[in-house]
């Protein structure tokens, strides 16, 4: 074996352990962000829970149907796609756009506000109308942020330009697991029955229904996007330590590579030297 091939291999093993430093390190810092999204998640949980019985029971309270609750005529329905902006989370990104396209109908009744990168540049070149915006791109999520998205969702449907609003995110499971979810925020649901409890209200029931919806939608919208949030962590601290364990059996191989030819290389030198030992004795 030649001495360059002996380089090659030192400077192989050496580049490995670098990427190995840089996975290991990787995952850890998406642990530290994950267990941080968990506490965040648990919660919000609760708080998008009771959203939701508060919305019943005023909604239930209704003799007529809130206009926020009729579809327009419109075939169109707008899907808000959650994804990530930043890689090496395995498949958290691919497996979402491959699930969601699909769920899809005709182009002509799809809009798709994306607000992640990833689904972005999966998604530019599908026949689908969409528009884009990089929520997900910043360091930590302002809750300005997602209010604002939250108003031009209910712009958009009540001026009537779309029949619904569906989120679609990737909800944590548990670590390793992201289940793709496709949830409807708009219109407001009809409930089965109403509550006949006597509720005093303060102030009327209207003016409670118009503070408390834009809130409501702000609510649906920041649990999707916690609950995307933390499935990215976790994939990506699942890929990180896959990408280590990968690397230490690259290690191995190489490792065991180098001391063959290492050990080629000194049992060639010896022959050599004993070789010419012999011609000289001849």
């Amino acid at each position: 074996m030649s001495s360059g091939k002996l380089r090659e291999l030192r400077g192989r093993i050496r580049s490995v352990i670098s990427i190995q430093q840089t996975t290991r390190a990787m995952r850890m810092i998406a642990a530290v962000k994950l267990r941080k999204a968990q506490d965040r998640l648990q919660k919000l949980r609760p708080y998008r829970q009771y959203g939701q019985e508060l919305l019943h029971i005023l909604l239930s309270q209704l003799e007529e149907p809130h206009p926020y609750q009729i579809a327009p005529d419109v075939p169109t329905t707008l899907y808000v796609v959650l994804s990530s902006s930043r890689g090496l989370c395995g498949a958290f990104n691919s497996g979402l756009v491959r699930w969601l396209v699909s769920q899809l109908p005709d182009p002509k009744g799809v809009e798709l506000l994306v607000l992640g990168k990833k689904a972005y540049e999966a998604l530019r070149r599908s026949p689908y109308r969409m528009e884009y915006q990089d929520l997900f791109g910043a360091k930590e999520i302002q809750p300005e942020s997602v209010r604002d998205i939250a108003q031009i969702l209910l712009a958009r449907f009540a001026s009537g330009s779309v029949r619904e609003v569906v989120v679609v995110y990737n909800r944590f499971g548990g670590i390793g697991r992201s289940i793709p979810t496709l949830e409807k925020i708009l219109p407001l649901p009809i409930p089965d029955k109403q509550d006949m409890r006597l509720w005093i209200l303060e102030p009327s029931l209207e003016d409670l229904l118009e503070s408390y919806i834009p809130l409501y939608v702000e609510i649906s919208l920041l649990s999707a996007v916690q609950e995307s949030v933390t499935a990215e962590h976790a994939a990506r601290m699942v890929a990180m330590q896959a990408a280590t364990d990968n690397a230490d059996e690259l290690l191995r191989t190489l490792r065991l590579q180098y001391n063959k030819a290492r050990q080629a290389s000194i049992t060639k030198e010896l022959l050599e030297i004993v070789a010419g030992a012999e011609a000289l004795k001849g």
